[in-house]
């Protein structure tokens, strides 16, 4: 079976870059820049050191590169978060899981570019592909808590995966209330508090 270099990063197994690592580099900066929708597929291409032809070849439409990029910065985090999740008990992976995903997420400066700017991309909250980008979330924060050992039937591990993306994607687009999710200790308290209960 083969896998994606993505993959293969995330599983610790070392591969070469591959070509289009230039254009996402290139685009990342862009998009950290001016967000998706001020970004420029001309600008990409300059940076990258590719022709126009070529970067459209591969990525027709900003919205494809932009979600291409989204797909593979996804796979880290989430690769990530099955290391922290692997050998705890359910409870502890919800924890560690919510209080790295936040660390990560609220550190980076392409999510904060694109919170700040255009929050309802974020999870794909409220556009069209926002449905697909809900499900495939959720089943990568459930494929997460399985690594530990979570016994919920696979509808309640979705179920609850669904209600940490959902709930993810509020914190980070409207922070007013109560938990501060730049503070990593005050959001392992919350996920101690209030959402390692959710999983058994």
């Amino acid at each position: 079976m083969s896998i994606s270099c993505e993959e293969a990063n995330t599983q610790g197994v070392t591969t070469s870059a591959p070509p289009t690592d230039a254009v996402l580099d290139a685009a990342r900066t862009e998009f950290e820049r001016h967000g998706m929708r001020r970004a420029n597929m001309d600008a990409i291409a300059r940076r990258a050191g590719v022709s126009r032809r070529t970067l459209y070849r591969r990525f027709p439409t900003k919205e494809a590169l932009f979600e291409h990029l989204i797909e593979a910065e996804s796979l880290v985090i989430f690769g990530q978060l099955a290391v922290v999740a692997n050998g705890q008990d359910a409870q502890g992976a919800i924890v560690e899981c919510f209080t790295l995903a936040m660390r990560l997420i609220t550190e980076s400066r392409l999510a904060g570019t694109i919170i700040e700017n255009e929050p309802e991309l974020v999870i794909g909250l409220n556009t069209p592909s926002g449905e697909k980008a809900i499900v495939r979330a959720s089943a990568l924060v459930a494929t997460s808590l399985r690594h530990s050992g979570v016994s919920m039937p696979d509808d309640a591990v979705l179920a609850v995966s669904e209600i940490l993306v959902r709930l993810v994607g509020s914190l980070l687009t409207n922070r007013a209330g109560v938990l501060d999710i730049t503070d990593t200790a005050a959001v392992r308290r919350y996920a101690q508090t209030y959402l390692a209960r959710l999983v058994w």
